[in-house]
């Protein structure tokens, strides 16, 4: 007697089944995503399949692009790359990136070196270009130096973005452009140092969305004197230009804008910014960052509605410099020509300090047609409280102004024009509710 089927068993069975070969499909990275290596020189087999067999620095470009898929990891085993350059045309997925990781073997991290000059800064060859559109891709341990641009990622000419790269820890030295980004969305860059360079250490240059910038570094000449005289006009640490689509949802936290200068400008006028904001971004946020020794302005922000907090700003010409509206939360600036410049309003300042500004704690130019209003703060050893170059005015609430003449004293903890804004040397023991305050740890200690 022929057995009869459950048509409903059945037809779940098949369900199953194919559920669990639709799953082997589409996910077989997650089981099989693999290590491969490569050295500068390669070794064995030139497989990538160990270190004994590891790809060579020729393959670079063709392992990312076609052997490396979804999820898989590249070890770049330390050394000289010389004269190397990436081209990434195609990235990871969501939640299987591309990852890009340098390794100490005993000879330092992965190092691409190629032959740009200060001598002829827009003459050289760019490190890592990655298509647009490109997305998913991590980079982690590496050095780049000698190389006119550094990190590229050009504008789409179609609308596309690069979703969510990430450089950790990607370091540079001696170049033009360090990071020259476009059009990159859910963007991450972590512990990258850039020094020694001709323009600009970090670019975001259009149409970059959602980007957090965090323990980043950008110093122009590390004090040499004789760099600065090689750097080009307009030397910037971190700048989110206006080159096309707006830039948005950027958060710098705890990074340092130090040394970017050019002393041999021929107009009167000398510019060299620490932190530069353009005029058509938005939702920009600054958080425990430290903007010391620039030419002009160690923070140079024109877009609305900015927010700085934690902030130190010291020895640039006018330390903050505000075209907009803007709120100041305990932050410092000293050592300066002028501690706040104001060309637009309102501006909200609280729990802030202001000490030794030659000129003025804040000046408004000749479009603050909104009040600066200094709340909770001190102001010690400055020209004047308030310059007014055409218009704009100061309203004090809950301010003290230290009258030194008379005998007072904020009696900062160790107060220098060389501090280097981390720690608590600026707190002032006399007015502790008051001003900037910031404890040992509270800031970093790179």
């Amino acid at each position: 007697m022929e057995k009869k089927v459950n048509s409903t068993a059945k037809f779940s069975t098949i369900t199953q089944s194919a559920l669990i070969l639709l799953a082997i499909i589409c996910v077989p990275r997650l089981v099989s995503a693999a290590e491969i290596y490569l050295t500068p020189h390669g070794a064995g087999r030139n497989d990538g399949t160990s270190w004994e067999n590891a790809f060579d620095q020729d393959s670079l470009s063709s392992v990312v692009n076609e052997t490396m898929e979804a999820g898989d990891r590249l070890l770049l085993g330390g050394g000289t790359y010389r004269d190397v350059r990436l081209t990434i045309s195609s990235g990871g997925v969501p939640g299987s990136p591309k990852t890009i990781v340098g390794v100490d073997r005993g000879e330092g991290l992965p190092v691409f070196v190629s032959s740009w000059s200060e001598e002829k800064p827009d003459k050289g060859a760019t490190a890592v270009r990655i298509e647009p559109g490109v997305g998913h891709v991590v980079f982690e341990g590496l050095r780049i130096e000698d190389y006119e641009i550094c990190v590229l990622v050009p504008a789409a000419k179609n609308g596309a973005s690069c979703e969510q790269l990430v450089f950790n820890d990607v370091d540079m030295k001696r170049f033009r452009h360090g990071f020259y980004l476009s059009d990159c969305d859910n963007l991450r860059l972590q512990d990258c140092d850039l020094r020694r360079y001709t323009k600009h250490g970090f670019r975001f240059d259009q149409g970059c969305n959602r980007v957090v910038v965090r323990r980043c570094t950008a110093d122009c000449s590390e004090g040499d004197s004789d760099w600065e005289t090689k750097t080009e006009l307009f030397p910037f640490g971190f700048i989110v230009n206006n080159g096309g689509a707006a830039n948005t949802e950027f958060l710098f936290e705890d990074c340092l804008a130090r040394n970017n200068r050019m002393p041999l400008q021929k107009k009167r006028y000398k510019n060299g910014d620490g932190f530069v904001v353009e005029g058509n971004a938005s939702d920009v946020r600054f958080v425990c960052c430290r903007a010391i020794r620039n030419q002009d302005g160690g923070f140079d922000l024109k877009v609305n509605d900015v927010r700085l907090v934690d902030c130190v700003a010291l020895g640039n010409s006018r330390n903050i410099r505000i075209w907009k509206a803007a709120t100041l939360e305990n932050c410092f600036s000293g050592w300066a020509s002028c501690g706040l410049w104001c060309n637009g309003g309102p501006i909200m300042v609280h729990r802030t300090t202001f000490h030794e500004l030659r000129q003025a704690a804040v000046q408004t130019d000749d479009q603050a047609r909104e009040p600066v209003t200094l709340s909770e703060c001190l102001v010690s050893s400055c020209g004047q409280v308030h310059r007014k170059t055409a218009r704009g005015k100061v309203v004090l609430n809950e301010t003290t102004v230290v009258e030194e003449d008379a005998g007072q004293s904020p009696d900062y903890v160790q107060p220098s024009p060389d501090w280097d804004g981390l720690g608590d040397l600026l707190n002032s023991r006399t007015h502790p509710n008051i001003g900037y305050h910031r404890s040992r740890s509270s800031n970093a200690t790179r």
